[in-house]
């Protein structure tokens, strides 16, 4: 019986392997490939005058090349299409009864003369961003491809693609703009504060005198330090001029205008450029009814002077002039130099800077 039944099952199994079999033989149809024509550029963009040579495959064929529209391009017998006029057509190439379309647009050329920024200088706090706009001349020339942004120092600034210029950190930089063969720059000045009212020239001419309500611009710890948020001598004289971000700074007297209300710690910075290299003679205009005020001054952060006693001159509105005992040695360029409070106690009004060869 066991013997039957294994029988029964291996007939049963190869006659169902049969049947499957069967069945999809019978449901397989060979799928004709019909023939087709391959071209290397299926779409074209031409300027008048313009030449491109077109390659078809399989190589072995014949072709027969034509031009639907022969005023817009025409083509030779082995694919070298030539632009003739604007305007659109198809280049059609041919095997018997195969034939494959590429379409063509033709434009006249009109040729870029040259290049311009909306702006050639900008100035960045660092994180700070401005757009720079580029355009061609004239302005619908075409044949100058698109707008390649780049930058000579991506610690300082960086450019992305469509000329979005970004401070990184403080320097210079310069950001060049190319399209053909034209090329146009910005430079770019990153700094988290600015002369207000400068520059202040530092140089063996002539002295510098700089008046000390011309702090930087920059706001509170960049520009400056103040102790309160208020402007006890309510002169407006930093408004007036420009500067909305310096309201703490304690100012007075509109004819002359000086700092008052100082307190130890506050401290005031100034950018000066030094075009004369070597040392220079600090003197401070200072007013004091007490004889334990005191100041430093730095350089790029730099203490260079140590502690300075400011003289009693016997009231706050008399004001004198304060030698710094020590001379500042600065290279020629922009440098950040900042007078600090050691001990406020003394009015200021004035720096005054003087090349000693």
């Amino acid at each position: 019986m066991k013997k039957n039944m294994k029988s029964i099952v291996l007939r049963f199994a190869v006659l169902s392997c049969s049947a499957l079999l069967t069945m999809s033989c019978s449901k397989y149809e060979r799928t004709e490939v019909e023939p087709s024509i391959y071209v290397d550029h299926m779409t074209l963009k031409l300027f008048t005058g313009e030449t491109i040579q077109l390659q078809a495959s399989p190589s072995e064929a014949t072709y027969e090349w034509t031009s639907e529209d022969g005023e817009v391009a025409t083509v030779s017998s082995s694919g070298l299409v030539t632009a003739t006029g604007a305007g659109t057509t198809n280049i059609v190439v041919t095997d018997g009864n195969v034939h494959t379309k590429v379409s063509l647009t033709v434009i006249t050329r009109i040729a870029m003369t040259g290049l311009s920024l909306s702006v050639s200088y900008v100035e960045l706090t660092p994180g700070a961003k401005i757009a720079v706009v580029a355009v061609r001349i004239p302005e619908n020339a075409n044949d100058g491809g698109s707008f390649l942004w780049t930058t000579d120092n991506i610690d300082v600034a960086t450019v992305n693609s469509v000329g979005d210029i970004t401070g990184v950190s403080e320097g210079e930089a310069i950001i060049t703009c190319r399209s053909s063969r034209f090329s146009e720059t910005v430079r770019v000045s990153v700094a988290f504060t600015r002369p207000f009212k400068g520059p202040h020239i530092l140089s063996s001419g002539a002295p510098c005198t700089l008046p000390m309500v011309n702090f930087d611009l920059g706001g509170e710890g960049y520009a400056f330090h103040d102790a309160d948020t208020g402007n006890s001598g309510n002169l407006p004289y930093r408004a007036d001029n420009g500067d909305n971000a310096s309201g703490a700074v304690d100012m007075e007297n509109a004819s002359n205008p000086n700092i008052g209300w100082t307190s130890d710690g506050e401290w005031l910075q100034y950018t000066v450029e030094v075009r004369t290299g070597g040392q220079y003679r600090v003197e401070v205009e200072q007013a004091s009814p007490n004889s334990d005020g005191s100041f430093r001054i730095e350089v790029d952060g730099i203490d260079r002077t140590g502690t300075v006693l400011a003289s009693n001159t016997g009231g706050w509105g008399n004001f004198g002039w304060d030698t710094v005992p020590a001379l500042l040695n600065m290279n020629e360029g922009v440098h950040k130099i900042k007078y600090y409070f050691v001990r406020g106690a003394h009015n200021i009004r004035t720096l005054r800077f003087t090349y000693v060869p």
